[in-house]
Order: C-alpha cells, then structure tokens, then sequence
C-alpha cells in the first residue's frame, strides 16, 4: 500500500512539473497581434483608421527618415501614415492609459515584459533604453518598447515598420524591396544627399562632378 502511495506522489510531482514547464514554454513570445492596436494593424489604410477610430483630435504631417508622414493623434495616441501608399507605417503610444496584451500597461516591470513577449536585449535607441521586439513573419515590423532608465518599468510603446537608425534608412532606400518602395524611402534618401551648391560662382554652371567648361 505505501509503495503504490509513493508510486502515486511520483507521478503527481512529474505532473505538475510538466505542467509548470508546459506553461513557461507556452509564455514569454511574441505573437502577430503585438503588432497591432484597437483593431489598427501596420499596413491598414488610412480609411480604415478613420472608420475605427474616428476623426483625430489634431492632424499634421511630418518627414522621418525622409518619408513624408501625415500623423494622426487620438488623444495619447499617434498613428502615422505614408503620404505615398496612404498606409499606417506607425503607432505610437504614449502617456499612461494604454494597454497592451496581457494588461501590459505603463509602468509594467521589465520582468514582465520579458515574460509576455520573450527574451530580449535592452538598446539604447533615440535616447531611451528599451527592448526591440520584431514581428514573427514580418521581421521589419518592430514593437518597441521605452522604459525608465532608473527602474527599467514601462514608459511608452511604438509599433513601427519606418526605419530606426540612419544606418537602416539608408539600407532601406537603396532596396528594391517592394515594401521599401512603397515608402518612397528612395525619393527622401535622394534628397537628403542633395549637395548645397548655393556657395558657388552664380557665372559658372555647375553639374556633379565639377564645373561644366
């Protein structure tokens, strides 16, 4: 009798450690709805952000990285969309009323982002310390994630497929990359390498290269 009681706890414990690590692999990854808020997805039109979410409280527009951007706030949240394709390219969520899946919410601890979407490294980008997670079938969509420097909690979140450093724009521009092209990354790249002839002889003509004679 006590054999098969103790033959019993054995496979109770084997069970329930098979659970608990059933559950911690289950946890901790990052899935195709991170990238994406109130049924706003990257890649929606901007006809679709305007039936979804309404008329905006202020509409501008703005160029990054040499993409031209109408921007759209919602009270704490901006939506950005290509000028080009008319295409949500960037959700940005700020202040302290947004939520994430599983109540990731401002002032969510680092320990508990890494254990609803992953491992990650924290970079240091524009400034803030944050982790950088990428889409699992679409790799150049990004959520990023900013948090205090002092306790590592949750400030700010961005769901963004623009480029994040000079080094990838420029990377982006010179791709024939349909998604890229879609940006109109190229048109902002040529520009931003305009050379200023402004300071030259006005008599001479000039073209790249040196002066036509």
């Amino acid at each position: 009798m006590q054999r098969y009681f103790r033959f019993g706890t054995l496979m109770m414990l084997c069970l329930l450690s098979f659970l608990i690590f059933a559950d911690g692999q289950a946890a901790g990854k990052i899935k195709a709805e991170d990238f994406s808020y109130r049924n706003i997805s990257l890649g929606d039109s901007e006809e679709a952000l305007r039936e979804r979410w309404g008329e905006p409280d202020v509409q501008n527009e703005q160029v990054i990285w040499g993409i031209h951007l109408k921007t759209f706030t919602y009270g704490d949240v901006v939506a950005s969309t290509s000028v080009t394709s008319g295409k949500v390219v960037d959700i940005n969520l700020i202040g302290e009323k947004y939520r994430l899946r599983k109540d990731v919410h401002y002032g969510s601890t680092s320990s508990y982002l890494l254990k609803v979407y992953g491992k990650a490294e924290r970079q240091f980008l524009d400034g803030h310390i944050c982790y950088v997670f990428s889409h699992p079938e679409h790799p150049r969509e990004r959520l990023i994630l900013n948090l205090d420097a002092e306790h590592g909690a949750l400030q700010s979140a961005r769901i963004t497929m623009l480029p994040l450093t000079d080094e990838e724009a420029d990377e982006m521009a010179l791709s024939e990359d349909a998604f890229f092209v879609e940006l109109d990354l190229k048109r902002g790249f040529i520009a931003s390498k305009e050379i200023d002839v402004s300071a030259l002889p006005k008599e001479d003509a000039v073209q790249l290269g040196g002066y036509v004679q």
